[in-house]
């Protein structure tokens, strides 16, 4: 039996860290924590006889391969790049501008032609790599956190619900 989040039943989760002595305990009995990678809802599941190694890759959410424009910005800079890899959470892209890590910006992701960009209105540089930028996404209002998580969807062949109209910003 496969995994299935809990909150919106997809079976596009993955495997994540445990938090604390409950969860380490939870793990002698074969319950791990997992994470929905479209919903970002965290759940526990029970899987008899099955030990996993300690995880190599500590990331929450699996990245995407893609190839599409961004455009950023912050108080000292104005760019633009092509994003590599996206999740409902953060992206990496390739820039030849040069930007530092713990630098907040302002990301328009241009992921489908003819629609309107994802806003993502703060983000923050967690790594740098040659040209390639690793942000985590921070302030992102509701209906571009739910158009993202559409792309991510339809990325991986997963349907989302229909995109609710609200434009507040959310916080991670």
């Amino acid at each position: 039996m496969r995994p299935q989040c809990s909150s919106c039943q997809s079976i596009y989760v993955r495997r994540t860290h445990r938090v604390g002595a409950f969860e380490q305990m939870l793990s002698v009995f074969y319950a791990y924590p997992f994470r929905c990678q479209l919903c970002s809802a965290r759940f526990t599941f029970f899987q008899w006889g099955v030990r996993y190694d300690k995880q190599e890759d500590l990331r929450q959410y699996e990245r995407i391969g893609v190839q599409f424009a961004v455009l950023f910005s912050s108080a000292q800079t104005v760019g633009k790049g092509v994003v590599t890899d996206v999740s409902v959470a953060d992206c990496a892209f390739e820039t030849s501008l040069p930007l530092k890590p713990g630098e907040t910006l302002k990301l328009e992701l241009y992921a489908k032609t003819g629609r309107p960009p994802i806003i993502v209105e703060r983000a923050v540089i967690r790594s740098i790599r040659k040209r390639i930028v690793g942000v985590q996404f921070i302030e992102i209002s509701e209906t571009d956190k739910t158009r993202l998580h559409r792309l991510v969807g339809d990325l991986v062949g997963v349907p989302i619900a229909p995109v609710p109209q609200a434009s507040a910003p959310v916080r991670w």
